[in-house]
């Protein structure tokens, strides 16, 4: 059964070498490209005689490009960039490459000082370092995408154990299941056995259950599981402390579910007080200075996309009046902070006796909750198929942000008749002011339901900065593209 499991996968220290190499080499060559790029760029060649400011000798900058690239290869692995375990992808894994190449500048002029040797020009090193943080950022999404692509396709997953059968236990492994591309495949998972305290049918309904939590290290080797998601709610402390302490010496991966599900990682540190591990979330910070900051940040990049987008609205204006008779714009009651309504444009993608006609479309709702979500909904117009496809008809919105209506990051402006069926619980939605984009666009748009909706922007509302802001409107850039989820 076990050998039956095994197909597709390789094996896991030949997969971790395999992407360790991918890492390194993909690195190396992004800074050895990098330096020789700001070498042409700076002296017009890439043979410089001008290695160090006022040196010809034989010193050449392809020489202090291979010592630099070697100096950032080291910080970077200082930053536990090539330990799988611990290296976290997207933001996360930015910041930290853009701290190690900092930190290998830095160490470079201080080698050049301490070897009394005269320094490198500023122009290439700046060049350098904002070419080798293109480059080598560059570099890794293209190794994400493509290990992505192979999980997505049922290669390179690690067989994953789900210690725990409750329901944070099925949350967990169906997140996995919907997203492949992260590698984690459950295979199975082990019930908690505690029959008067927690329900044992869970994640029996999706996953095969190999027996209680006492048989955990049977069943890694019969079943050649490499990595174990415990999942601690399901257990007491004392059988807790015993399970991680019977995988000592066992060649898997063990990651420990902290039930902290909404909160954002990067407010979740550990500490140890009086010899006591213990989990800190950081306060997130809702101040009028980082409101202003995202006011501020929301009016400039809509004004400037407005303005380089004009020609592309004129366009779409004759091509909706064109393909049927009406308005050019919609503008269609939404609610906003705090309950309060207002009007939201939006350029017109049906015909103009819709409202009218949705009622007799009720009773062919896909959605969940109070939504209404048609795949082929008969209203919409040519032209508007294919604006809401790539969300095209949402660039008015932008009207809607330079007026303080909205953000252009936020959860999703309810329609009126929503919000009369909302809960005390969906009613903190509107806390903050919606938004054009969020993280229900970039987890799956039209494929959420109400509720997952309402968790995702929750869990946005608790974690907000700016620099969740701009990390989720670059990923809305290739949702909208490829048009995932989108009706």
């Amino acid at each position: 059964m076990a050998e039956d499991h095994s197909s597709g996968f390789l094996e896991r220290d030949r997969r971790k070498v395999l992407v360790i190499v991918l890492l390194l080499a993909s690195d190396a060559a992004a800074l050895l490209v990098a330096t020789m790029l700001a070498t042409y760029l700076r002296f017009q060649t890439f043979a410089s005689y001008a290695g160090f400011e006022n040196i010809s000798g034989h010193i050449t900058y392809y020489q202090v490009a291979l010592a630099v690239s070697a100096v950032w290869l080291g910080f970077l692995w200082s930053e536990h960039l090539y330990d799988l375990e611990r290296l976290t992808w997207g933001a996360g894994e930015f910041s930290r490459v853009l701290r190690a190449l900092a930190m290998g500048v830095v160490g470079f002029i201080l080698l050049t000082f301490v070897m009394k040797t005269p320094g490198l020009s500023r122009v290439w090193t700046v060049l350098a370092f904002v070419l080798a943080v293109v480059f080598v950022s560059l570099g890794r999404a293209g190794i994400r995408s493509f290990l992505a692509r192979n999980r997505r396709n049922g290669r390179m997953r690690r067989r994953t154990l789900i210690v725990g059968s409750n329901a944070e236990a099925a949350g967990i492994a169906r997140a996995l299941l919907l997203h492949p591309g992260q590698g984690l495949m459950p295979t199975g998972f082990l019930s908690s056995a505690r029959s008067e305290v927690l329900e044992l049918d869970y994640c029996g309904d999706f996953l095969e259950c190999f027996g209680e939590a006492d048989k955990l290290t049977t069943v890694i080797r019969e079943q050649r599981i490499d990595t174990v998601v415990i999942v601690s709610s399901a257990f007491d402390h004392e059988i807790l402390a015993r399970m991680i302490g019977q995988l000592r010496g066992i060649d898997v991966s063990i990651h420990l579910a902290s039930g902290l599900s909404d909160v954002l990682s990067s407010r979740v540190l550990v500490r140890e007080i009086a010899g006591i591990p213990l989990v800190t979330i950081q306060p997130v910070s809702l101040s009028r200075g980082n409101l202003l900051t995202k006011r501020i940040f929301d009016v400039v990049v809509a004004s400037a996309i407005v303005l380089v987008g004009l020609p592309i609205w004129l366009l779409l204006a004759l091509l909706i009046r064109m393909d049927s008779c009406g308005p050019i714009f919609y503008r269609q009651k939404r609610v906003g902070e705090h309950g309060v309504e207002f009007d939201m444009f939006k350029f017109r993608s049906m015909c103009i006796d819709a409202d009218e006609r949705l009622r007799a479309l009720k009773a062919a709702n896909e959605a969940t909750g109070p939504l209404f979500k048609m795949k082929d909904d008969p209203r919409v117009t040519r032209v508007g198929k294919w604006m809401r496809k790539f969300s095209i008809d949402e660039f008015p919105q932008l009207l809607n942000v330079l007026k303080g209506e909205m953000s252009l990051v936020g959860p999703r402006p309810p329609l009126p008749g929503e919000t009369a069926q909302y809960s005390e619980y969906h009613w903190r939605r509107m806390e903050v002011p919606p938004g054009m984009t969020g993280l229900w666009q970039v987890s799956g748009r039209s494929s959420l339901t109400f509720e997952e909706m309402v968790r995702l922007d929750l869990f946005y509302i608790e974690n907000w900065s700016v620099g969740f802001d701009i990390s989720l409107i670059g990923r809305t850039l290739p949702a909208v593209l490829f048009a995932r989820g989108a009706y």
